[in-house]
């Protein structure tokens, strides 16, 4: 498996195409959160390539956001790191459609038709409320 990188590099990549994301929680659009806090986050998660062709999990807040940390799993391929933000002050505000923050380099094990699970725990900037958001995806 691939090196792992710290977490919340402050660049932008594009998003590859063919990959889905699914939140978990209401089914839709996953407002809020389970478990110890919520908040009104959404938390879109996409692949992204850097500029020498090395993929990335991405995230895009809905808010602007502080993560302190993000818990990464899949099953098959015996994933389950957490990964601590060594800035958990940053912000990270929302950025256009299909663009993303990186923050974990794409395993060369990882398949078409994979879940992968990603919990992030933080703030919302605005008005300080904690948020514990899940978001599932599928890579395609």
């Amino acid at each position: 498996m691939k090196k792992f990188v710290l977490f919340l590099f402050p660049f932008l990549f594009l998003l590859i195409a063919g990959c889905s994301k699914d939140d978990s929680g209401d089914g839709g659009l996953g407002i809020g959160g389970g478990g110890g806090g919520g908040g009104n986050v959404n938390i879109t998660v996409g692949i992204a390539q850097d500029n020498q062709g090395t993929l990335w999990f991405g995230f895009n807040p809905s808010v602007s956001v502080k993560v302190a940390s993000a818990v990464i799993t899949q099953a098959q391929l015996g994933v389950n790191e957490t990964i601590n933000n060594p800035n958990p002050n940053d912000e990270y505000a929302p950025l256009a459609q299909n663009t993303f923050y990186s923050f974990y380099e794409v395993p060369q094990q990882a398949q078409t038709g994979q879940q992968w699970s990603f919990r992030f725990q933080g703030t919302i900037v605005q008005g300080g409320q904690a948020f514990d958001k899940t978001v599932n995806f599928t890579v395609q």
